[in-house]
């Protein structure tokens, strides 16, 4: 009785353990500049295989972001309109993607805040 209950207890504790992998996360503060491309250079590194870049803002429909291939503008998604949800900005990435960010606006300039999801989202 006490080897069953012993069993079950680390049987329990062991999945317990097992968390499943988290996507890495981070708030934002993004200035842009009316037809002006900004490029950011704090690198990120995707870490799981087939995530997404997502973002959300807190004043959306007034700037755009596009990831980047840190050290080589030309490797580069298209410009996102981000908004007040959740938007991809890239997908499918490959682990050990590391990439930077890019922002402009067609119609000002500003600063928002918002949130950025990488890896395993």
């Amino acid at each position: 009785m006490k080897r069953a209950l012993a069993g079950l207890l680390a049987l329990g504790f062991a999945m317990l353990s097992a968390t499943p992998a988290q996507a890495a996360s981070t708030t934002i503060t993004v200035p842009f500049k009316h037809n002006q491309v900004t490029w950011f250079t704090t690198a990120r590194t995707i870490t799981v295989a087939g995530s997404n870049i997502d973002a959300q803002v807190a004043l959306g429909g007034v700037m755009q972001l596009a990831w980047y291939k840190c050290g080589d503008r030309n490797t580069r998604g298209a410009f996102v309109r981000m908004e007040e949800t959740r938007k991809h900005v890239g997908t499918n990435f490959k682990a050990g993607t590391k990439f930077c960010l890019a922002s402009n606006s067609p119609y000002t300039s500003g600063t928002v805040g918002g949130t950025l999801w990488w890896s395993g989202n």
